[in-house]
């Protein structure tokens, strides 16, 4: 630091010489006497910065910490920033916030009136437009938008007097005036091939119609014009979809008419289990006996109705059943029905494949027979119906059924090997008169009762190929 500056060391820090400390004080003398007279210092002729003539350091370094001591403050204004997290106090006069509001408030009423004028305005063109519009559409002189009326209607201005390809038989002078060659009668080709027209000049400019011929129409019958519609097959998932929307619909509808009062509200389903908070009344605190009887008696009846309402559809079913298998016989019985098919197995003690023969023959609409000589014996199957019903029976017979798969013996619990069981067709062709009734399965004893059930249905030619496929 420089020893000499005011600020660096005080006198009593060094030690001066007797006449270097004169010859200050001489100098000093003269710099007061110079600054009396003036107030200037020599040399630059600058006065002393204030923060250089005052001894509160805290002070000086608060009020300048941002200037500098050695440079001039000539014209220099004092510093406005404020220190960083300094707060500015500002204060209102009296009635100079209310002003502003009141200011502010009479500035939106007049947005808000402007606004209103100008929607009224708008209305009431609109509402003239609306009418004018009306006007037009009554007059058809515009499309009506409700009705889709312009996605089909072009601008009227846009269509023409007439149409382009018109345009050769028609007047040049008169648009809407047809040439007189197009509206005579021409005679046929085979009354009159010497026909010349007069107007053979003009057949360049205006094409010939003699020779057009319109065909008359046919009209086309329909096969199945006034028939029942196809019948559309459905997967059970959407026939429960369909039957599940169904009885929505019912029980809405049932909803609906409950509560426009139409029907009354159906009475409670009461149980065993609910009985004291269906019903809140006395009863059932005061005479919980006689409330579980009744609550029982409700329980019956409906248990009853339900039951009869099972019934009642069951014998409707069953009825609706017949009527169409009586239907279904009374197509199938007539020419057509004398297929027969003859089928001759080992043996049939599998009684899974004797039900299997019954079901299906019942449900072909087959008649015929199937006997057998003993329960271990072999014979012969005869069916006789319709071709299709017998192609589907010898499919079962010959393909379907496992001739020799084991079973198990329900009486002794013993499994039965039917090893080399097998079953083939031994004739087919038709009959001239079925005499065989719906079929049925007989274990003969013998034989002779085997032949002569044959016999019985005039089928005894058969018993010669069972003889020799059973040899």
């Amino acid at each position: 630091m420089n020893p000499d500056h005011p600020q660096s060391m005080s006198d009593s820090e060094y030690i001066i010489p007797k006449g270097e400390r004169e010859k200050r004080k001489t100098n000093a003398t003269e710099h007061d006497a110079v600054e009396e007279e003036g107030d200037v210092g020599r040399g630059l002729h600058t006065k002393i910065h204030p923060a250089l003539l005052s001894s509160n350091l805290n002070f000086i370094r608060e009020q300048y910490h941002h200037d500098n001591p050695y440079l001039s403050t000539f014209n220099t204004q004092p510093s406005t920033k404020t220190r960083k997290g300094q707060r500015i106090q500002t204060f209102f006069q009296p009635g100079e916030v209310s002003k502003r509001i009141q200011h502010e408030r009479e500035l939106q009423r007049k947005v808000l009136e402007q606004e209103r004028k100008f929607n009224e305005l708008e209305r009431q063109r609109r509402t003239k437009e609306d009418e004018v519009t009306k006007l037009k559409i009554q007059n058809c002189e515009l499309p009506d938008l409700a009705l889709g009326e312009d996605k089909y209607i072009p601008n009227v201005d846009d269509i023409p007097d007439c149409e382009w390809w018109d345009v050769v038989y028609l007047d040049t002078t008169d648009k809407t005036k047809i040439l007189d060659k197009y509206s005579m009668q021409y005679p046929s080709v085979e009354e009159d091939e010497d026909f010349v027209s007069d107007e053979e000049d003009e057949e360049e400019r205006h094409p010939s119609i003699r020779y057009i011929q319109h065909p008359v129409p046919i009209k086309m019958e329909l096969s199945n014009q006034g028939g029942r519609p196809n019948k559309v097959y459905l997967t059970k998932k959407e026939q429960k979809k369909i039957r599940r929307n169904k009885r929505k619909l019912i029980r809405q509808e049932i909803d609906e008419k409950i509560k426009l009062g139409l029907e009354p509200k159906p009475v409670p389903k009461v149980k065993l289990s609910n009985m004291m908070n269906v019903y809140e009344n006395n009863q059932n605190i005061t005479d919980p006996t006689s409330w579980e009887v009744t609550v029982k008696q409700q329980m019956e009846e409906r248990k009853r109705k339900h039951e009869e309402i099972n019934q009642k559809r069951h014998e409707e079913a069953v009825k609706k059943r017949r009527e169409a298998q009586t239907i279904v016989q009374s197509t199938n019985s007539g020419v057509g029905d004398t297929c027969c098919k003859v089928f001759w197995f080992k043996n049939l003690r599998n009684p899974k494949i004797r039900y299997k023969l019954k079901m299906n023959s019942k449900q072909l609409l087959l008649n015929g027979l199937c006997i057998r000589i003993g329960d271990d014996g072999p014979g012969i199957i005869i069916v006789v119906g319709k071709e299709k019903s017998c192609k589907f029976y010898e499919k079962l017979v010959l393909n379907r059924i496992k001739w020799d798969e084991n079973f198990e013996n329900k009486i002794n619990g013993t499994i039965v090997d039917q090893t080399g069981t097998y079953s083939e067709k031994i004739w087919e062709g038709n009959l001239k008169e079925n005499k065989f009734p719906k079929l049925f399965m007989k274990a003969c004893a013998d034989e002779k009762e085997f032949k002569r059930i044959l016999n019985q249905f005039n089928a005894q030619n058969f018993m010669d190929l069972h003889q020799i496929r059973t040899e």
